[in-house]
């Protein structure tokens, strides 16, 4: 399942401190950012081409961004969640 291989590639998930704006880093060193600065304004985008991070861009139907979770949905039906409490919460300056 697309959940199961993006969650064991995960290495750090960062969210700032408005739970906005998450980025999730993977072992091949990409990163996949999300922004949810509304329900209809919300964007993926993966840092590199042909990576970890762009495979689970293209995968994913839709995600959720709120001070409970991260939460992915992949076009296979499976979905990967990432707990607040266990990720690490920036500064308010840019991540990734």
């Amino acid at each position: 399942m697309l959940s199961e291989l993006t969650k064991r590639a995960t290495t750090l998930v960062e969210v700032n401190e408005e739970f906005n704006r998450a980025d999730v880093h993977f072992r091949d060193g990409s990163t996949l950012r999300f922004e949810h600065r509304s329900r209809k304004d919300r964007s993926a985008q993966a840092s590199q081409s042909e990576t970890t991070a762009d495979r689970s861009c293209r995968a994913l139907r839709q995600f959720r961004l709120n001070r409970k979770h991260l939460q992915l949905f992949f076009v296979d039906g499976s979905d990967a969640e990432y707990m607040m409490e266990a990720v690490e919460i920036s500064n308010g300056k840019s991540v990734g």
